[in-house]
């Protein structure tokens, strides 16, 4: 069987970098900062656009256009992953300023200006160059992989075939898929925690388990930062991630722990 493989996706940091200074980090919808979720869904008020707070709900619009959440108060649990997250982050937003050159700035641009991403609603968002180059590369610094500097081909990677989990001890799944994976490419593994077994959450619900080794082959191994008790199930969403840093839709599988 695989070796366990760390399941925290921490990467190291590139050879020569600099730590992170602290400061402003863009806003931008990264997969890796889906740990705390509010429902959201999209809104057509009849009388006219709604904005701010009423009762238990939020109005608002973003570039996709109007929706509504619950109100939630923000909670910080600044866990090893949220920070891990944080620091690619800043660490991209001080590259973007101080390292590329304009000429490598003008290209992202130049990409940001002819593709859009799109949202958990389905809706295609127009992302900033600034966006677009910290998405992709605070991953490939997850995994360890080397930052791009130019976009290049930025298209998503296609989708896995088949995806199923075994929970193979309290603390490690195992992870079978198809079809083999892209040259330099990841399989990418986000999980609901132990749940109940009539509980059914979603994406938004779940957060990062680990990825694999760059090329992997089936089964893969991964180390949960969680133990799972007899009777409890895992939901498990399973993805491609590419050299270039784009992500796949996602597959799902799930199993209840009889050990």
């Amino acid at each position: 069987m695989p070796q366990p493989t760390r399941g925290h996706g921490k990467g190291t940091r590139p050879e020569g970098a600099k730590a992170p200074p602290p400061g402003r980090v863009p806003a931008i919808p990264l997969d890796e900062q889906q740990e705390v979720y509010s429902t959201m869904a999209i809104v057509s008020p009849i009388f006219g656009e709604m904005r701010g707070k009423l009762g238990g709900n939020v109005y608002s619009r973003n570039k996709g256009g109007p929706y509504v959440r619950m109100h939630a108060v923000p909670t910080n649990p600044n866990t090893a992953r949220q920070q891990a997250t944080r620091n690619w982050m800043s660490w991209c937003a001080t590259a973007w300023a101080t390292t590329l050159t304009e000429e490598q700035r003008e290209t992202w641009r130049e990409w940001a200006q002819t593709h859009t991403w799109k949202n958990s609603l389905g809706q295609d968002i127009a992302l900033t160059a600034l966006d677009w180059y910290t998405m992709v590369n605070s991953r490939l610094l997850d995994v360890a992989d080397t930052p791009l500097t130019t976009p290049g081909d930025l298209s998503a990677p296609d989708p896995l075939l088949t995806f199923a989990i075994t929970i193979a001890s309290a603390t490690t799944i195992s992870c079978a898929f198809t079809a083999a994976l892209p040259s330099g490419g990841y399989l990418v593994v986000w999980g609901s925690g132990p749940i109940s077994p009539g509980a059914d959450p979603n994406f938004k619900q779940a957060r990062l388990i680990g990825y694999s080794a760059a090329d992997a082959t089936t089964p893969v191994v991964l180390t949960l930062d969680y133990t799972m008790e007899s009777g409890r199930k895992l939901k498990c969403f399973g993805g491609v991630m590419n050299a270039s840093g784009r992500v796949s839709t996602f597959l799902v599988s799930d199993e209840v722990y009889t050990p």
